[in-house]
């Protein structure tokens, strides 16, 4: 059991056991429903997140425990990738009274003492005032501010008119693998706050393989046999929403149409799956202005989250 810093804060941490996945699931649900009016959190997913080569729980996990005994708010930060997050979920009603504070004052000394990391970040949604307020006094600066953006299909949508050359396929699991990372890597250096990835590190961040990944919904645009740009979407079977995760078109092949294709495409296949809701989300300050070309497609803003970025000193 962890002590925290002031004798008279009533929460206690420890970290998280296999044991308490359940209960870290009703946290994660909680949480998400009240910052975003949804979660999609899953036991598969959570599940698949604690494996050993993800996160060690015992050094990088916590779960606040109120004075009833109660698991109250769960956050870890695993040291497996740089920069390092800190993500945290805290149940609604127990927040603002110093945990999400607390939390990151454990998470920075953990990143510290594992040595690897100057960057510290974390996100916390524009509807949860106590996160940006606990943000914002551990010395976080407002890093980048996105949008979530949605259309709601009523009917299908028009045909997308693809440029000169270019056609569609859906990805093939044991040949696109290499060729969908670059393609998607090099269409992300725009982004302006993009850090390069390994292929593994990619693979993980899209789920690749992973529970609830569908082939059938990465839609790659390709001239002769070149990737140019990729629509990589998924389906979230909870909350019947379907999101474009990353859409992107390599320079050379950008200001003739390819992205909004790429865009419509996905949107009817959604909508022939009887998938009327389609969401995404997108820098605020976007580079290429990306969030035009989804106002001119139809889809409108309904969130913003936040993402805050800390350098730390790290001992030599």
């Amino acid at each position: 059991m962890i002590q925290p810093q002031s004798p008279a804060f009533p929460y206690t941490f420890r970290p998280p056991t296999l044991d308490d996945l359940d209960a870290v699931l009703i946290i994660q649900r909680a949480s998400g429903t009240a910052d975003f009016g949804y979660s999609p959190a899953t036991e598969g997913m959570l599940g698949a997140s604690w494996q050993p080569d993800k996160i060690t729980l015992s050094t990088d996990a916590w779960l606040a425990i109120a004075p009833d005994d109660t698991p109250v708010a769960y956050a870890e930060v695993p040291q497996t990738e740089q920069p390092v997050w800190v993500s945290l979920w805290v149940l609604p009603e127990h927040r603002g009274n110093g945990i999400e504070a607390e939390i990151l004052r454990l998470a920075e000394s953990r990143t510290v003492a594992h040595a690897q990391a100057a960057i510290i970040l974390g996100r916390a949604g524009d509807l949860n005032p106590a996160a940006r307020h606990a943000f914002d006094q551990a010395g976080y600066n407002n890093y980048l501010s996105f949008q979530i953006m949605q259309i709601d299909l009523t009917e299908l949508p028009p045909a997308p008119r693809w440029p000169a050359g270019i056609a569609v396929r859906p990805f093939i699991l044991g040949r696109d693998e290499q060729g969908t990372y670059m393609a998607d890597e090099e269409a992300s250096e725009d982004k302006g706050y993009h850090a390069p990835m390994t292929f593994d590190a990619w693979a993980t961040r899209m789920n690749l393989n992973g529970p609830g990944f569908d082939p059938t919904l990465w839609f790659l645009a390709y001239s002769d046999r070149e990737i140019v740009g990729v629509a990589l979407n998924y389906y979230e079977a909870a909350s019947g929403t379907a999101w474009i995760d990353h859409l992107g078109v390599r320079r050379p092949w950008r200001k003739k149409g390819l992205g909004e294709a790429l865009l419509l495409h996905s949107f009817r296949e959604f909508y022939a799956r009887g998938v009327h809701t389609v969401k995404l989300s997108v820098d605020s300050a976007s580079l290429t202005n990306a969030p035009r070309l989804y106002t001119d497609v139809g889809m409108h803003v309904i969130q913003l989250y936040h993402i805050y970025r800390k350098d730390l000193t790290v001992p030599n």
